[in-house]
Formats: C-alpha cells, sequence, structure tokens
C-alpha cells in the first residue's frame, strides 16, 4: 500500500520537444520509454454483492485494475527507428493504437502456470481509493494498494479465468505509450499518449484518448500513510514543481470524483 500524491496536466503535440527537454535539463538524466497494456474489471453482476462489511459499515463494490509491460518491439510504426527513445511518441500521434490488438485479445487469454517463464510478463493487481477529500487540497492524495501477479494455476489457466474466479468480470481496457523522468525526491513525472480498446468481444478497435496532446503526471509515492512528515514533504515537492513550471504547464489537481473507482450500485 502506497500514499500517492500527484498533479496532473497537459501539452500539445508541438510542446512535446520543449517539455521533455526542460525536464529532462531539470533531472540530469534522460527520459525511459515505456509502454503497457491496462485492463479494469468490474465484480461479476450474477453474484449478489453484500453492502456491508463484517463491521455492519456500509461498503461500495470497487474495480480492479491490472497492468502489465508491454514491449517496445511491438510498437508498430511505419518506419523502423534508429533508435528507441522519446522520439517514438512523435511517430505515434494516430488515432488507432500502435500495437497489434489480436495480440493484447491473446495476452489476456495466454496461458502461464510458471513464474519463471521469461516469455510472459507478470501483472500488478491494484486497487485505489477515492482521493482525499478537503478544500485546501494542493495536491491529489489517494490510497493505492497494489499486488504482482507473476503466474496462474490451473488447466488452461489465463489471467482472464484468474479474474473470473474472483468473481470479476472484464470491463475495459488501455494502452499507454510515454516517457518517465526520475527526479530528486523519488519525483516522478510521465508524459504519455492513451488509446481506450473498444471490443465487441469479436473484433477490437481503439481511439487516442489524448488525441493532440499529451498527458503529464507528476508524482510522488510514500510507503506509510501515517508518515506525515514525508507526506507534507512530498506535497511540497509538488507544489514547487508546479510554481517552477508556472506560465508554461499548468498542474493541477484533478477533480476526485474522476479518480473514483468505486462502481457507486444502489447511488
Amino acid at each position: 500500500m502506497v500514499q500517492q500524491l500527484s498533479l496532473f496536466g497537459s501539452i500539445n503535440d508541438d510542446s512535446y520537444d520543449l517539455f521533455v527537454s526542460t525536464i529532462t535539463t531539470l533531472s540530469g538524466t534522460p527520459p525511459i520509454l515505456f509502454s503497457k497494456l491496462s485492463t479494469n474489471w468490474k465484480p461479476n453482476p450474477q453474484y449478489d454483492i453484500e453492502g456491508t462489511n463484517a463491521k455492519n459499515q456500509l461498503v461500495e463494490p470497487n474495480r480492479i485494475n491490472l497492468h502489465r509491460e508491454l514491449t517496445l518491439d511491438q510498437l508498430r510504426l511505419q518506419e523502423e527507428p534508429a533508435q528507441f527513445d522519446y522520439n517514438i511518441l512523435k511517430k505515434i500521434n494516430q488515432d488507432h493504437a500502435p500495437f497489434d490488438l489480436t495480440l493484447l485479445d491473446k495476452i489476456l487469454k495466454e496461458c502461464n502456470t510458471n513464474g519463471d517463464d521469461k516469455k510472459h510478463k507478470s501483472w500488478v493487481f491494484s486497487m485505489s481509493d477515492i482521493p482525499a477529500t478537503g478544500n485546501n487540497r494542493k495536491v491529489s492524495v489517494q490510497t493505492i494498494y497494489e499486488s504482482l501477479i507473476t503466474s496462474t494455476a490451473g488447466i488452461d489457466s489465463s489471467i482472464t479465468k484468474f479474474m473470473n474466479e474472483l468473481a470479476y468480470v472484464y470491463e475495459y481496457s488501455y494502452i499507454t505509450v510515454g516517457v518517465k523522468f526520475y527526479l530528486r525526491h523519488e519525483l516522478l513525472i510521465e508524459v504519455c499518449k492513451i488509446w481506450n480498446i473498444i471490443s465487441d468481444g469479436q473484433v477490437s478497435t481503439s481511439s487516442q484518448v489524448t488525441s493532440g496532446g499529451y498527458l503529464i503526471k507528476a508524482y510522488v509515492d510514500v510507503n506509510k500513510s501515517t508518515d506525515i512528515d514525508r507526506i507534507n514533504y512530498a506535497e511540497n515537492i509538488l507544489v514547487n514543481l508546479q510554481k517552477e513550471l508556472q506560465g508554461y504547464v499548468d498542474l493541477i489537481t484533478p477533480d476526485r470524483k474522476s479518480m473514483d473507482s468505486r462502481l457507486g450500485y444502489g447511488i
């Protein structure tokens, strides 16, 4: 479990080079290219879901996010780049995702009963609370619970069967391709493009959510929710970054409802 403090912003396509150059100067290190597949799962509506816990407290069903790395050699580019670096993001600004969507369907159904199989990537199992409320919040503060799934057990097992056995069913998925900067004080900045994957069970299509620009996320993870000093320190780091980039990039605290993973049954 971590407490994640974050700010979000955006830039247009033409500002990408300048932003990367600016953050590279601030961090003193080059950006790291990454890509991942994220899938969201919801409780199976065929099951009756208790609205209270053992202490008779009201609880609401929560979505689960599973994400895993996509290797960069799976990128579908019009021409082979001389090297895989931050410039690749300027070449994948098309509306459709730069990956073979049939391959993504296979990923959800592939069998991996051996956690040592290097051909298969581990999944990150993640659940999160709605960000903390408060009128004077300078940054978003959200509790995130994560675990690693290295393999699944059983005959013809897959991540889909694993989630189904937990009484969860597939809801939607999206692809993220971006660059990440590691700055001092454990501050991370991500600049990325996102594609929503739309599937009717037989055919999958995609559309770019960030068309015309890039999403920016700056965040710090604090391991203990009781470490108030570290949380306050992380908040100051993000606020200082916000001030440093003011007038160029507006880093803001998003509406907490947009980060709420609860289903809202009965509301």
